[in-house]
């Protein structure tokens, strides 16, 4: 399997109301779908794929904002596990392990830069803790 590109169809991004005292902030990805879809490499190489459509949405309680994020990630596959993939999936049984960590994983990665570079620009804080630099007390 190869994840060969991830992309954004859909960006929306409201603030509603300035930020609050107990603000709570939660994130969530989802699959939508996943549709097959053949690959053109050159004029007559095409190669078998799945596209998984995905749903990243941060929301910003009580009210305050959101972060949603639609995209898609498409990945090269062999013939006979991208049908049995959307078989799967249309029997809404679990797809490959493998598969969906891959996929997951890239499209957790993609979003979350991606919502937290919306985040800075609304003046909302990150969507996940970011690392600090911590002055070490001095010692006398």
């Amino acid at each position: 399997m190869s994840i060969i590109g991830t992309n954004f169809t859909e960006i929306i991004v409201k603030k509603n109301k300035h930020v609050v005292k107990g603000l709570k902030v939660s994130n969530n990805l989802g699959i939508k779908s996943i549709e097959k879809m053949d690959l053109s490499f050159g004029k007559t190489n095409k190669q078998a794929g799945l596209k998984f459509v995905f749903e990243y949405s941060t929301k910003y309680e009580p009210g305050v904002a959101s972060i949603n994020l639609v995209g898609d990630v498409l990945v090269l596959e062999a013939a006979e596990k991208v049908e049995k993939v959307l078989k799967d999936w249309k029997d809404k049984k679990p797809i490959d392990e493998g598969i969906m960590t891959e996929v997951m994983n890239n499209a957790l990665n993609k979003a979350t830069v991606k919502a937290i570079i919306f985040s800075q620009d609304m003046n909302l804080p990150a969507p996940v803790k970011l690392p600090k630099v911590v002055q070490k007390p001095k010692s006398e």
